[in-house]
């Protein structure tokens, strides 16, 4: 069985390493986003990580659907990927075409 795991993890890291595999280097949301252009998002988004909707608006997850895939500081310690904060979105207003 151990063999087998080696084996198996042998041939990932050779599968990897041949990959020419570009990191992306843009892995933190800019400091000005979209979330600025809509009065209290920024806050309700910050809630809404922690399954508080009640504040979140149309026009907030419009703004949210803006955002590129990237990583979105809510507080020093913790940061979203803007697709989850798309799906909070999708499930507080569904069949929404935000």
């Amino acid at each position: 069985m151990f063999f087998l795991l080696a084996v198996i993890s042998a041939l990932v890291v050779q599968i990897l390493g041949v990959q020419n595999v570009q990191p992306n280097t843009t892995l933190l949301c800019p400091k000005k986003t979209a979330l600025d252009t809509v009065a209290g998002c920024f806050e309700a988004v910050k809630l809404a990580s922690g399954s508080d909707t009640r504040l979140l608006t149309r026009e907030c997850c419009q703004a949210v659907k803006a955002l590129p895939e990237c990583l979105l500081i809510v507080y020093p310690t913790r940061a979203l990927n803007t697709l989850i904060l798309k799906a909070i979105c999708a499930k507080k207003f569904p069949g929404s075409t935000l």
